[in-house]
């Protein structure tokens, strides 16, 4: 039975659809794009207070943690691990080499969040003695993720050709949706 319904899905016109596939696809990259905007934000929340804070445990923490880094760390983190996993998934299932844009998360992870390092480094918060270590980690994180950028055409050019344009466009509309939701949930907490 296996070998027939392999054979009828190499007929040109009885391939299943991708449709499922497409929509987790977009759920999951939906999911890693709001985590990584709420870390994001979540770290700009905490650098705006000097770039550390603690709550609870044993011991009295002079500067707390704003509530929305909270909220916005604790949902975003485990929200982009979950939703990767998801979107490999959907991935697989919508087109061959879609899960590959995967691998975007990395460049888009360690460019934003050095940016934020190197923008609070140019412009510190009151009371800030010195921003030399943010420099440091802004340029690290640029160095990790701006080579892999490089690798845009190779991923673009080996996703399945008559399904590329679908997958881009259900790439780029959750990625549009994930910062989307990011932004409401910390206007919200904010």
């Amino acid at each position: 039975m296996n070998d027939l319904s392999e054979r009828l899905s190499h007929i040109p016109g009885n391939e299943p659809s991708p449709a499922l596939g497409y929509l987790i696809f977009f759920i999951g990259v939906t999911m890693v794009a709001y985590g990584i905007t709420a870390l994001w934000f979540g770290m700009r929340d905490v650098m705006d207070v000097g770039g550390y804070c603690a709550e609870g445990g044993p011991y009295v923490s002079r500067q707390s943690c704003p509530d929305s880094a909270e909220l916005l760390m604790f949902t975003g983190i485990p929200a982009g691990v979950i939703g990767l996993f998801i979107a490999m998934l959907g991935g697989a299932k919508a087109a061959k080499g879609a899960a590959g844009l995967l691998l975007l998360a990395w460049p888009a992870l360690f460019i934003s969040l050095g940016f934020n390092f190197i923008d609070y480094a140019i412009d510190p918060p009151e009371n800030m003695d010195g921003t030399v270590g943010w420099w440091i980690c802004g340029v690290i994180f640029g160095l990790m993720g701006l080579p892999a950028l490089l690798g845009i055409p190779m991923l673009v050019k080996a996703i399945q050709p008559e399904r590329r344009t679908a997958v881009l466009l259900a790439f780029v509309l959750a990625i549009g949706a994930g910062i989307a939701l990011g932004i409401v949930i910390r206007d919200a907490a904010g």
